[in-house]
């Protein structure tokens, strides 16, 4: 049962893995593409965008959140393993686990938080894009949340695989 349910949750965790990806490339297109026309029009047809910069930056922050919950997915993150990989499987199994717990405390209190910080920021505006400044906040509530669930995928898997030797 245990290992259905593991390999259901590993499924729904590469299905989140490629929608995160296409969003961050879609994101990184979108904003190269603003940024090439709004150059175009500034210095070319001396005519400047006006919002161009405000959503190629609202664009990156997006993009930046996604990806780095994508590496994260990944295993793609800088780690240092060579004092845990000094101990017995079993002790870094449980180390492992410890620090997952770790990461997995502290995005949910970043959820929380930010969550105050995007109920603050929906009362201002980005003007020239006619938004609230709370979608600069979004992505950290939103990847969050993938993270956090993407952490418990990283627990459940390091009962699943057997220790390393």
């Amino acid at each position: 049962m245990f290992q259905s349910f593991l390999q259901r949750m590993n499924k729904f965790s590469q299905t989140l893995g490629k929608i995160e990806m296409v969003i961050s490339c879609s994101f990184l297109l979108l904003m190269i593409a603003i940024v090439g026309i709004s150059v175009f029009l500034r210095y070319v047809l001396k005519d400047p965008l006006i919002a161009g910069m405000n959503f190629a930056t609202l664009l990156l922050v997006w993009m930046t959140f996604f990806g780095a919950s994508f590496v994260y997915r990944e295993k793609g993150h800088i780690s240092i393993e060579f004092i845990v990989n000094r101990f017995p499987p079993a002790v870094q199994r449980f180390i492992m686990v410890l620090i997952y717990s770790v990461v997995g405390i502290t995005l949910i209190t970043t959820v929380v938080q930010s969550g105050y910080l995007i109920e603050l920021q929906w009362k201002l505006q980005i003007v020239a894009l006619g938004i609230p400044r709370s979608f600069l906040s979004l992505p950290i509530a939103i990847t969050g949340i993938l993270m956090f669930l993407t952490t418990i995928n990283h627990i459940l898997s390091e009962f699943q695989t057997p220790p390393k030797q």
